[in-house]
């Protein structure tokens, strides 16, 4: 059996319909509510088709049909991503969306109030990964000493992220030797990659070699950060609530099915951190495509975003296989165009 323009036609009208409705739709809805031009019994007949070719479904109460997984993923490729230019869609609804941030707030600060606005534009979860620290360049340090011999490091990479860790040393320093230090680690550290940052890329004058151990205590903490954060980027999630106010999924054992995946930080961050090494960027994936086991109620859109042309993280939403593809994928690709424009400045 072909799949011709006009089962083509049909299936693309059937799952527009659904993504309005929620409700299964109908030959006669097709009908009266399209310009197909075609009869009900037509429909009915290529309906009929594509749910034998595996496109639609139906549930057992419903003269009605639904899209079956295959029938979203034709129609995401076919109706949606193959016409939609995601740059210029993006400048559109970049114009729309007013991110409500600052350019000179901590990365952190950033991501976690776009996040909330993404959960607020979509109605769905919505997800954000910081670029890990080790694809980041040095770009300050300050180290603070209080009473009792504590001490700070306060670590800025080059896309505004802060880390700030105790320590303690042997020795007798004063407050000029960690000014010393400062200054010699800012003017030959800076801006190089903090993955590369290593005791042996220095260049430590005679007069200053009493410092030497203070000098690799420090470098030892700028490498943990890297090293830390190789495990575990910061990921921003906001929108649960919106997601299970979704009509698809009124029913309990559902809603706990999608608790399990909405809950569970990790899997989250390690779905988000398998698109931010994907070549291709944006990608969709749709019900039993996201997970090997687990529900297959939901669809992930999804975009590594890059700022500074070295720093990757990711941007997603989950949501009911049932989202508006077109309109979601266009606010996705302008938080994406917003997050180079914000870091474009911050630079």
């Amino acid at each position: 059996m072909r799949l011709t323009d006009r089962k083509k036609e049909i299936l693309g009208e059937v799952v527009s319909k659904f993504i309005e409705s929620a409700e299964p739709i109908s030959s006669q809805h097709i009908a009266e509510n399209t310009r197909l031009e075609l009869s009900s019994a037509t429909i009915r007949k290529e309906m009929a088709e594509l749910e034998d070719m595996g496109y639609l479904t139906h549930p057992h109460t419903s003269a009605g049909r639904i899209p079956s997984d295959k029938g979203y993923r034709f129609f995401v490729d076919n109706f949606i991503k193959n016409k939609i230019k995601i740059s210029s869609d993006s400048q559109k609804a970049l114009a729309r969306i007013n991110l409500d941030v600052d350019k000179d707030m901590e990365l952190e600060s950033v991501l976690q109030k776009s996040s909330q606005q993404l959960a607020r534009l979509t109605s769905y979860l919505s997800m954000i990964v910081a670029p890990a620290v080790f694809q980041s360049r040095f770009r300050h340090l300050e180290i603070l000493k209080f009473n009792g011999g504590n001490l700070l490091l306060v670590l800025i990479t080059d896309i505004g992220r802060v880390f700030k860790r105790n320590f303690i040393i042997e020795g007798v320093y004063n407050t000029l030797d960690f000014q010393s230090v400062s200054n010699i680690l800012n003017q030959q550290l800076r801006d190089k990659n903090i993955s590369d940052i290593d005791y042996s890329i220095l260049k430590i004058s005679e007069n200053n070699s009493y410092l030497i151990q203070l000098i690799k205590k420090i470098i030892e903490i700028i490498k943990s950060c890297g090293q830390e954060t190789m495990l575990y980027n910061r990921i921003f999630i906001h929108g649960t609530s919106s997601v299970l106010n979704q009509p698809d999924f009124i029913d309990l054992k559902k809603i706990q099915r999608i608790l399990s995946i909405i809950e569970n930080e990790y899997l989250l961050l390690n779905l988000l951190l398998d698109i931010s090494g994907d070549d291709e960027g944006l990608i969709v994936k749709i019900g039993s495509e996201i997970f090997k086991e687990g529900p297959d109620d939901l669809s992930l859109v999804a975009s590594k975003y890059k700022i500074y042309e070295h720093s990757t993280g990711a941007i997603g939403v989950l949501g009911p296989k049932r989202m508006d593809y077109y309109r979601v994928i266009g606010i996705i690709g302008a938080f994406v165009e917003g997050f180079k424009q914000i870091f474009r400045t911050k630079a």
